[in-house]
């Protein structure tokens, strides 16, 4: 508790930027309507979401997916990035599908 009042003491000076209320929802399409997006592939959906929505380890997640910690820990990484990139920057999400053999080759 007191990290955080030290936290917002600190920002006290500081001009925060407002943002105005948005909605992120899914969209199905086949015609390339959005230009401007995120590419995110179904294997990076799956590490965020075992991490970070079901709630295990990097290690057990690895173990679930096949992979080694090394290899999933780079994959968990790229998609934090580009789930940020797509929140920052108010972009739309575009998930991916791949191949089995697309993953491996990456190891």
């Amino acid at each position: 508790m007191r990290q955080w009042r030290r936290r917002l003491s600190c920002m006290e000076g500081a001009e925060l930027k407002m943002v105005e209320e948005l909605f992120y929802i899914p969209v199905k399409t086949t015609s390339p309507v959005i230009a401007d997006y995120v590419e995110i592939y179904d294997y990076e959906l799956e590490a965020f979401k075992l991490v970070h929505y079901d709630g295990l380890t990097t290690d057990e997640a690895a173990v679930k997916m096949g992979l080694s910690k090394t290899t999933f820990w780079r994959i968990l990484e790229q998609a934090r990035v580009k789930i940020a990139k797509a929140l920052v920057e108010r972009k739309p999400l575009k998930i991916t599908p791949s191949r089995r053999e697309d993953l491996l080759q990456q190891s």
